[in-house]
């Protein structure tokens, strides 16, 4: 994965893989690592760069999760890591407004959490991308508790629950790893990995006699007078996506029945327009289907392994289809989506493991900028990560990067120069023998441009302005 960075400022301290894990209208997750060195996880926040409070959350880690609370919607905070005196670079935010009217409930999603007792499927993304197949039991559970402490009423998981549809994976997931969610009720959709036959595969009678509870493979209940559509998107041993015509109509029938509830639907496939990785076949016709219907108020669907939302202004305007992250590869996230009385908040979270986030980071293998690439596609942008919707507006923070990105020795230089003024962090380069040192992340375009200005001035380094999550 290309030479490590040498050490050399006074405690041997550095910050790396700094990021904006996820933002809601009074909350915010940072994380980072402090490769090799236990230290404290610490940030200054404020409203004004001059004017930032310290905050200590922890006092003895590698792996650095910070959550701050009770911060105001629709404000920006400025903001800068420290861990053992050594600060990031300075940065911005600007919180989320609050969807509007009373709050009534939330609930989670999980996907592709590929529960699997030692046999694998031995896919791509267990080869070359980081997937912690030898992990998955522990990222559930973590996943499980930590959502359950965010208080949420109700869970969705949508599918690739096994790795390859054993009759062991299933059980274990009934009787080992679902109990976790004590009193909390949860929802189930199949994947296509719990429609395997091959190998032993049980295929959806396994999912059904042992997970589900149900006669059919989708499925539809009112929670507090919400209407969530569990859809079946999955065809036997294949990959790809599908709604058969049965679906379909019992889709229309259900939304049509219940026009005037606010809807939520599931399926595991990308089913906004088409997609290069196994969405669904006949995303056309879903889509012409369900663009009738303006009490569907999302879409979350899983498989791809990454945080991403897209919309579709031509067929249904605003309203956002969410890819959730799998919670057995890199970020190995869960979401919650809190719900109010005109729209909901949606956040996506690392696990409290960041340990196990981090190993998958290191696990991807390319020759080319392995880490760097993992990190763009799955960790995606901060407005795939956190969004409000409401109002038939879909609010969504972005923020800029100001980077160098030099050969390793260089990038060491520099960084050292800039953290002892500034603060500053370390991310890796799509080429393995550079790194990138970030000098500060803003949440406008023009304060990432008058930062410029002033790095360049400071450090005659040529920094390149980019959104955090969409390089080219």
């Amino acid at each position: 994965m290309g030479s490590k960075i040498k050490l050399t400022n006074s405690t041997g301290t550095k910050i790396t893989n700094e990021e904006l894990c996820t933002l809601g209208s009074q909350h915010a997750v940072i994380t980072w690592v402090t490769p090799q060195q236990r230290a404290d996880t610490s940030m200054y926040i404020g409203e004004t760069p001059k004017h930032l409070k310290k905050h200590t959350f922890a006092l003895d880690s590698e792996f650095h999760y910070l959550e701050m609370y009770n911060l105001k919607p629709s404000t920006r905070y400025w903001y800068q890591v420290e861990s053992n005196g050594v600060k990031g670079s300075l940065n911005s935010f600007t919180t989320l407004p609050a969807p509007k009217g009373k709050y009534l409930f939330s609930f989670a999603v999980m996907s592709d959490t590929h529960i699997n007792y030692g046999e694998v499927a031995e896919d791509i993304n267990e080869i070359y991308f980081g997937k912690l197949v030898d992990y998955a039991n522990p990222l559930l559970t973590q996943c499980i508790l930590d959502s359950k402490r965010r208080n949420i009423d109700l869970a969705v998981i949508t599918g690739d629950l096994t790795d390859t549809a054993s009759r062991l994976q299933y059980l274990g997931l009934r009787n080992q790893l679902l109990p976790y969610f004590g009193d909390t009720p949860y929802l189930l959709c199949p994947g296509n990995h719990d429609k395997y036959t091959k190998n032993s595969g049980l295929g959806e009678q396994g999912f059904l006699d042992n997970l589900a509870d149900r006669e059919k493979t989708y499925t539809s209940i009112i929670f507090k007078d919400y209407l969530f559509l569990l859809i079946d998107s999955c065809r036997q041993d294949e990959n790809w996506g599908d709604i058969d015509p049965v679906q379909m109509r019992w889709i229309e029938s259900m939304l049509t029945t219940n026009k005037d509830r606010p809807a939520f639907l599931f399926l595991h496939h990308p089913c906004n327009g088409p997609d290069l990785w196994f969405g669904i076949k006949n995303n056309r016709e879903f889509l012409k289907l369900t663009r009738s219907f303006p009490n569907i108020q999302g879409i979350f669907c899983g498989h791809i392994h990454r945080n991403y939302v897209s919309v579709n202004r031509l067929m249904t305007g605003s309203r956002p289809y969410v890819e959730v992250p799998a919670t057995v590869q890199f970020p190995c996230a869960y979401a919650v989506v809190r719900v109010y009385e005109n729209g909901f908040a949606y956040n996506s979270y690392k696990v409290s493991r960041l340990d196990l986030s981090e190993m998958s980071r290191e696990r991807f293998i390319l020759k080319k900028g392995g880490k760097a690439i993992l990190t763009r596609y799955c960790l995606g942008r901060i407005g795939d990560r956190s969004f409000s919707y409401f109002n038939d507006q879909l609010f969504r923070p972005k923020q800029y990067e100001l980077s160098v990105t030099l050969d390793n020795t260089n990038a060491n230089k520099l960084y050292e120069n800039a953290r002892s003024i500034d603060g500053a962090s370390l991310i890796p380069a799509y080429d393995t023998k550079k790194a990138k040192v970030i000098l500060g992340r803003y949440d406008s375009l023009h304060l990432t441009t008058q930062a410029f200005r002033e790095k360049f001035f400071r450090y005659g380094a040529y920094a390149r302005i980019m959104e955090v999550g969409n390089e080219s």
